[in-house]
């Protein structure tokens, strides 16, 4: 996770660096040229798109992501955009660990609970470098912050509780369900999907770099690679606390790919 972390902060770096160390080569305009230039920042896009994500707290499929930018102005001639997106992502303690069963399920000992988060962000986009209509690619950087509404949900697992066949569909508890051999897997993330919920609010912030790819008229397809923190008011217990330590705070790398389109504006002087 660390190594996953560290990459992606150095991509940022990287990334911020060369952009600027190319602005600051450029020879200075002259006044006709600094107009056009000007007149060229002014012109820009809004974009709406959706995606998936993943992360390291997560798994393959960690979460769904909305996102919104327009142009709201320029920063040393980069044209900076205000971002509004929504996330909901999984969180996973990092003890997980699944576990086959006697008859080929499989399950998560020791896990209490889901935990997903809620977050709502806002932020600004800065673009670094532009596409040339459906050629090459755009980079640009983000930084964003929000509220979190982390949702805490039981994790049901189906026990035989006398050993012959009689299954009941219950919340995990280490004090109850000794016998690992009674186990017959979880039943799944829909069971009983809004009973027993508890909500933790807390706070979260990212920065990431977003990679705009080629596109087709108004439709696009890109990536945004970042890292965020999370803090939340009280500790959930995703795995029993009797077996291992759950956390308030989270530190995640994501990559998110995500799909939408653009509407070309022309921002008045």
């Amino acid at each position: 996770m660390k190594i996953g972390v560290l990459s992606i902060l150095l991509l940022l770096v990287v990334t911020s660096g060369f952009a600027q160390r190319k602005s600051s080569r450029a020879p200075a305009p002259t006044n006709q040229a600094a107009s056009k230039k000007t007149e060229k920042k002014k012109e820009d896009y809004k974009m709406f798109a959706y995606g998936l994500t993943t992360n390291t707290n997560s798994g393959l499929l960690g979460g769904l992501v909305v996102r919104h930018s327009k142009a709201i102005g320029t920063y040393k001639w980069n044209p900076v955009h205000q971002y509004i997106a929504f996330e909901a992502v999984n969180i996973k303690n990092p003890k997980e660990k699944s576990e086959p069963t006697s008859i080929a399920n499989r399950y998560i000992y020791g896990k209490r609970n889901y935990f997903f988060s809620l977050r709502p962000e806002y932020g600004r986009e800065v673009v670094f470098f532009k596409k040339n209509g459906d050629d090459g690619i755009g980079i640009s950087v983000i930084a964003a912050a929000g509220p979190s509404l982390g949702i805490q949900k039981p994790y049901y697992i189906k026990y035989d509780r006398n050993g012959r066949g009689a299954v009941d569909i219950v919340q995990f508890d280490p004090n109850v369900h000794k016998e690992l051999n009674r186990i017959q897997g979880s039943a799944g993330i829909w069971q009983d999907f809004f009973v027993g919920m508890k909500m933790i609010p807390g706070l979260h912030l990212k920065l990431a770099a977003n990679i705009d790819m080629n596109t087709f008229g108004n439709n696009l397809t890109g990536f945004e690679l970042g890292i965020t923190t999370e803090i939340f008011s009280k500790t959930p217990e995703i795995m029993s606390n009797q077996l291992t330590t759950n956390s308030r705070f989270y530190s995640a790398g994501y990559l998110t790919i995500y799909f939408g389109n653009k509407k070309q504006k022309k921002s008045k002087s």
